[in-house]
């Protein structure tokens, strides 16, 4: 009997140290005393409240502690470990609620490089702006969600489309995308991966754009209607364009500008090294008839004081349009208002304000005197072919490039003001004081004659020869030149026009002086506007 107690009391001794090993085996804790009386939460099920000693079992644990139902702090992948004591502190803070979900679900959703859950997903954030990354796969999006105390936020995203946010301004245009008509602004849309055709378009004004976007991207995509002016570079005339009209030709602050005809953005600028400040300002340049060569007029009247003697003088310049490098700059004593190339671009052809015609070799660059016509060169142009310019007293004159030869036409009594040519070389058009007169090109004959209120500053004939406009200081008149119409005027400029340019029928571009630098480009007689397409 005894022998039989003695075995119990074994089998009971050995029970009870099974059971406290086993109670105790893998187990550590985790002791949380601040804040008081806060809720404890183990992986989202609540435990108790603070001051509180844990005993979990060897592992990881998300553990959050709550003062109240928005302000709380989670600290997440706590280590637990066999037979040791934590000691964690928590200090809560506001919270808001980020409700996720996508297409397709299960996406793996992050902040920054924390790993939030998968979609749909609600998790709660600290207030102010997170960006939220989405992937499933090759799939992801980057979001920017702005999270407020105790306000849920609702996110959603399309990984296999992107979101496009689309306003226009003025809101009352047309937007077409791939052919379909939208009036309503702003908008969102879905569009699928790949590059979109847009359309935008309000009275005269239309432009296209193409819009990329990748699936799972949001962009915010603008389109504003702007005023097409050229940048602030004090930009005046004469103007020109390049023969093969690529170019916009002007002078300004630092030197002569080639803007892209269709972007009006300066793509090419040329300088005068020896004045890189531009103290003294060209009047005026040419350009060869295969685009290769420029020269510039740049009298030297501030710089002047390095000359012994007072003597005006002019430089002129010559770049090879390629390279942009300067094949001759040299002084000459002469007061130059007109420079071009002869045909073969071998010689710059200079008019002297005096009335004399120069000649200068661009290899050697020797300046000769091929005549003077006795009186002053008051107004000139050219085309590809021959220059045509006028004099004090009336009389116009056309030299041929090719031979340098001189006819001359009385077509007036009175100094010669403004002079345009046809970019088809059919007609000239030439003024003095308030009187217009059309030439013929070929013999200087006059076609027929036009008087105004005003005295005339400049011309220009449309490529077609179908519009002729006139500058009267700071207005402008385009009228049919056949029906001699008004088709619309341009009034109240900001300083008087001495050049003008017609770019086709619909787009004329004005330009002021020196003195008072404006360049205006302008559709059918309103300022040109063109529409911005602007991404974020």
């Amino acid at each position: 009997m005894r022998k039989h107690l003695k075995s119990l009391l074994a089998f009971v001794l050995l029970f009870i140290f099974s059971l406290s090993i086993i109670s105790c085996e893998g187990k550590g804790k985790i002791i949380i005393e601040e804040p008081p009386n806060a809720d404890v939460y183990i992986n989202g099920k609540k435990v108790g409240k603070t001051p509180i000693t844990l005993e979990l079992r060897e592992g990881k644990y998300n553990i959050t502690v709550a003062t109240a139902p928005f302000i709380e702090e989670t600290k997440k992948n706590v280590q637990v470990y066999f037979d040791k004591t934590i000691v964690l502190k928590f200090n809560p803070s506001p919270k808001g609620i980020l409700n996720a979900d996508s297409i397709p679900r299960e996406a793996e959703v992050y902040d920054k490089r924390e790993f939030l859950g998968t979609t749909p997903m609600q998790v709660k954030l600290d207030p102010g702006i997170h960006e939220i990354f989405f992937q499933k796969g090759k799939l992801s999006a980057v979001r920017k969600v702005n999270i407020e105390y105790q306000k849920e936020t609702k996110l959603f995203v399309n990984l296999e489309k992107s979101i496009v946010h689309i306003n226009v301004n003025p809101s009352n245009a047309i937007l077409i995308i791939d052919g379909k008509k939208y009036t309503q602004f702003p908008i969102t849309l879905e569009l699928e991966e790949g590059i979109h055709n847009i359309v935008v378009k309000k009275d005269l004004y239309e432009d296209k754009f193409t819009l990329k976007v990748r699936k799972g991207y949001e962009l915010n995509v603008s389109y504003e209607l702007k005023p097409l002016q050229l940048p602030p570079v004090q930009a005046y005339g004469p103007i020109k364009f390049t023969n093969n009209g690529k170019y916009l030709v002007s002078m300004g602050k630092a030197g002569i500008y080639f803007w892209n005809i269709n972007k009006f953005k300066p793509e090419i600028s040329l300088w005068d090294p020896e004045d890189v400040r531009n103290f003294d300002k060209f009047i005026n340049f040419g350009i060869s008839n295969n685009d290769e060569f420029v020269v510039g007029i740049k009298p030297i009247r501030k710089l002047a004081y390095q000359f012994k003697n007072k003597s005006k003088r002019d430089k002129i310049l010559i770049w090879d349009l390629k390279t942009t490098a300067i094949l001759s700059s040299r002084l000459y004593d002469i007061e130059a208002i007109f420079a071009t190339f002869t045909k073969d671009n071998s010689k710059v052809i200079l008019l002297g304000k005096n009335g004399t015609i120069y000649l200068l070799d661009i290899n050697s660059s020797n300046l000769e005197e091929k005549e003077n016509i006795g009186n002053n060169i008051t107004a000139f142009s050219e085309t590809k072919d021959f220059v045509v310019f006028a004099d004090s007293i009336g009389n116009i004159y056309k030299l041929d490039k090719s031979s340098l030869d001189i006819i001359k036409e009385k077509v007036f009594s009175s100094k010669i003001n403004a002079i345009a040519t046809s970019k088809s070389n059919k007609y000239i058009a030439i003024a003095s004081n308030n009187k217009e007169k059309l030439l013929n090109t070929v013999d200087l004959k006059i076609i027929k004659e036009k008087s105004f209120k005003e005295n005339i500053t400049a011309m220009a004939i449309s490529p077609s020869d179908k519009q002729i406009a006139v500058a009267f200081g700071r207005k402008v008149v385009v009228y049919d030149k056949q029906t001699e119409t008004p088709l619309y005027t341009i009034e109240n400029l900001p300083a008087p026009i001495i050049s003008m340019l017609f770019k086709n029928e619909e787009v004329l571009i004005t330009a002021s002086g020196i003195k008072t630098p404006y360049v205006g480009i302008w559709k059918k007689g309103k300022l040109l506007k063109k529409w911005v397409q602007t991404i974020k």
